[in-house]
Parts: structure tokens; C-alpha cells; sequence
């Protein structure tokens, strides 16, 4: 499996360095979606349309994504509804509630009718991003991965393990591509596990230092082997 690119963003108002294919802008804009979609859209849903939309110009690839909370601040927004007897709940605010709304608002604006997929998998996300990328893989050419998530919410700042900040990254990946380093899958000590579940900007920071060290997840860790080299062409 081929890491042929990768696009990421996380907000943060006080990163001053980083790669040029992270942003981090506090706001972002996904201009490619239509005015009256976009503004249903939380700061990480247009993030994570713009990296799609980047990493995928045609449009015409399957697309996973993982996140280990969703948009929590919208489910409890319902919830603090329903407890109001004056209050009707909002179909349009529950629509993009559901896991997979972001996917849901993206396929609505490329008219796509490729393969899509919202996974949750508590804490193990980014395992379940590459196992079922593998599968994809075993039919098709290249996939994309997308893994985000926000910061916590007032009312789980003590609860939960959230990223520091919003944040989102999307990785292109194919079976060919020669060229492009390799992701490979290290076992961790099967007596002492890996207890720890990499957030959106961990993946981003190893992406940034070109994988110099595995990523490590709960039930295995992620290695980015560069290409082999080639001879230099005779003068």
C-alpha cells in the first residue's frame, strides 16, 4: 500500500511552522461547495471537503473516513433540545449530526456515486482507516482515507480523549505507484500492547516528519518505508 499524497488541517492559532500541505487556517473555506451546503457545515466539515476535493480532483475515488467522536458539539445541542418542552427538534441540525454527514454533504455536492464510508472505531480509528483501505485496495486502484475530529466541547473538556484542536488529514493511497513510499504494518509487543489512540494531529505530525519513526496504535504500528532508489541515469 502507496502513500501517494496527503493533505491535512488542524486549527491553530498559535503554529507558526509547518508543512505546506497542512493548513491552519482557524477558519477554512470550501469554496467548491455551494453557499447555501456550505453554511451547514462546521469549520472541520468544510476542512475536510477542501482536503477531499484537493486530493481528489475528479471526483471519481472511494472514500473512508474515520472520526472518534463526530460532531459532538451538534449531538448535544439535540439533546439540550429535547429537554425543552417549547422547543421542536431540528431535522436539518439532526441530518448533520449522523456520522456520515460530511461524507453525505460532499457526495451531494460532486453528485458522486463512488463507494463512501463512515467509520467509529473507539480509539482504534486509524487501524480501521488502513484495514478497510486494504480491502478497497484489493479492487481498485487508489482510495482515500480521511481521519478528523474536534476539540472537545465545554461539557466533556474533563471527558474523552480529544485533540488539542480541530483538526483533519486525508491520505491518498494506491497499490502501484512504485514511486511513492510504502506504508507497512509493524506488530506491537504482543505481551505489553500499545495502549494509545493517535488523534488526527499526531497523524499529521508524522506525516510532516515523513513517518521517521512508526506511528503507534493500540494494536499495531504504521511505518512510511521511503521508495527504493534508483540508478542515476548514464551521462
Amino acid at each position: 500500500m502507496r502513500l501517494t499524497d496527503w493533505r491535512a488541517w488542524q486549527a491553530s492559532a498559535t503554529r507558526t511552522t509547518h508543512d505546506g500541505r497542512t493548513d491552519i487556517t482557524p477558519s477554512p473555506r470550501a469554496e467548491q461547495v455551494p453557499a447555501m451546503l456550505r453554511r451547514r457545515l462546521s469549520p472541520v466539515g468544510q476542512a475536510c471537503c477542501k482536503l477531499l476535493f484537493t486530493l481528489d480532483p475528479e471526483g471519481d475515488l472511494p472514500i473512508i473516513h474515520a472520526s472518534r467522536h463526530g460532531d459532538t458539539s451538534k449531538i448535544l445541542a439535540l439533546l439540550d433540545s429535547a429537554t425543552q418542552p417549547q422547543e421542536a427538534l431540528s431535522p436539518a441540525r439532526f441530518s448533520l449530526s449522523v456520522h456520515n454527514a460530511i461524507l453525505g454533504m460532499y457526495s451531494i455536492t460532486r453528485q458522486s456515486h463512488q463507494p463512501l464510508e463512515a467509520l467509529a472505531a473507539c480509539g482504534d480509528e486509524f487501524d480501521a482507516l488502513m484495514s478497510e483501505a486494504l480491502g478497497y485496495l484489493g479492487e481498485r486502484e487508489e482510495v482515500i482515507v480521511l481521519f478528523s475530529d474536534i476539540a472537545a466541547p465545554e461539557a466533556f473538556q474533563h471527558h474523552g480523549d480529544y485533540p488539542e484542536h480541530a483538526s483533519a488529514v486525508a491520505m491518498r493511497l494506491s497499490r502501484t505507484s512504485p514511486e511513492a513510499p510504502r506504508l507497512a504494518a509493524l506488530p506491537v509487543d504482543a505481551e505489553e500492547p500499545a495502549r494509545h489512540a493517535p488523534t488526527p494531529i499526531e497523524v499529521i505530525e508524522w506525516l510532516e516528519a515523513a513517518g521517521q519513526t512508526p506511528l503507534v496504535c493500540r494494536r499495531q504500528a504504521w511505518q512510511l518505508n521511503p521508495p527504493p532508489a534508483t540508478d542515476a541515469a548514464p551521462q
